[in-house]
């Protein structure tokens, strides 16, 4: 976003007051993330943003009139003398009385007007083949995964502090009793006081699933003002909430497996050929197929780092008995290309 300042600062304002398309959303989002510098700019609008009322505030206070209005009683006096010393006691004491007006207002800002301003929420979408990190407002650390979008307030208020994800996300939250850490994961809520997790909940997929690393983590649902608890895991379990039967299963996992990707690493440890075709396809952002239904049942291990699309295909086909076929990408009627497409099939 090569733009000048005030142009940048008009457009967060906007994007601050909801006022921007979704696409120019993620456009100040991209920018954000760019540099720190960027950050440091949004901020300090952000700051200066939320201040407007309190300048409003300030506004209703006019010196100047305070100042006539003590001058106005004192003409009425009958003595000069003495109105000329309370004129000269009023002048001295305007300045006090001006900052104590100001203290005033500061604290009745901070104390109500505060508490009245609803909170900006913001939303993050971490870009394909990418793995982004950011900070909450209350220290929460958050990675998220490829082509997953998170929501948030600008800050956390009322009984809980509560985010919605689509896709995945790995989460570090500090650890706050009076407030839980709530995050909405499709119908799946879970909720933590501080806890380090994995959550996965695609909008193509018929489940969500949590891998817990430290802490503990509550899971229900709510429908019609209707809560139905559904218990805890515990450190090392992965529980599978099925949007179809509305059930939850949990089981002993490999938690590492499910966590690499955070260090852009993908692990498969006896993974379905079809589980490790939906992985491969979101994290490069591709369409993989499999043309030979026997391959699904294919059973993989193997660890990628940082390989290209292209080094992942050539080393499945020199470890199993695959070949595959890369197809041109199709040029669309709005000037972009398709998504780059593969198919899986046996190797003859």
């Amino acid at each position: 976003m090569k733009e000048s300042n005030i142009e940048i600062e008009t457009k967060v304002i906007s994007y601050l007051s909801v006022e921007l398309t979704e696409s120019e959303c993620i456009e100040i989002d991209d920018w954000r993330r760019e540099s720190s510098e960027n950050e440091k700019l949004f901020q300090e609008i952000r700051l200066g943003w939320e201040a407007i009322p309190l300048l409003h505030e300030m506004e209703n206070f006019n010196s100047f009139e305070a100042l006539k209005t003590v001058n106005n009683r004192l003409e009425s006096h009958d003595k000069i003398h003495w109105i000329r010393s309370l004129q000269k006691i009023a002048a001295i004491l305007i300045i006090p009385l001006i900052l104590y007006s100001a203290y005033i207002t500061v604290q009745n800002f901070s104390l109500i007007d505060l508490a009245e301003i609803e909170p900006v929420f913001e939303t993050v979408t971490s870009k394909e083949g990418a793995v982004s990190h950011l900070t909450l407002s209350d220290g929460t650390k958050v990675w998220l995964n490829s082509g997953s979008t998170i929501q948030f307030p600008n800050r956390f208020t009322g009984n809980n502090r509560e985010v919605k994800l689509t896709g995945e996300a790995f989460f570090e939250v500090v650890k706050n009793t009076k407030q839980p850490f709530l995050v909405n994961a499709n119908e799946l809520n879970v909720e933590v006081l501080g806890t380090s997790f994995n959550v996965a909940c695609y909008d193509n997929d018929t489940t969500s699933e949590v891998v817990l690393v430290t802490g503990k983590v509550k899971f229900f649902t709510q429908c019609n003002n209707k809560i139905k608890q559904y218990g805890y895991i515990e450190p090392g379990q992965r529980a599978v909430y099925s949007l179809k039967t509305h059930k939850i299963y949990s089981e002993r996992v490999e938690v590492d497996k499910y966590v690499a990707w955070r260090n852009g690493n993908l692990v498969f440890r006896d993974d379905s050929m079809n589980e490790v075709v939906k992985r491969l396809s979101r994290w490069f952002n591709v369409e993989i197929s499999i043309v030979d239904p026997e391959i699904k049942n294919y059973i993989y291990t193997a660890t990628f780092s940082n390989e290209t699309l292209a080094e992942v295909l050539y080393l499945l086909k020199i470890s199993a008995p695959i070949d595959y076929t890369i197809l041109e990408r199709k040029s669309l009627t709005n000037g972009e290309f398709s998504k780059q497409k593969v198919l899986l099939m046996k190797k003859k």
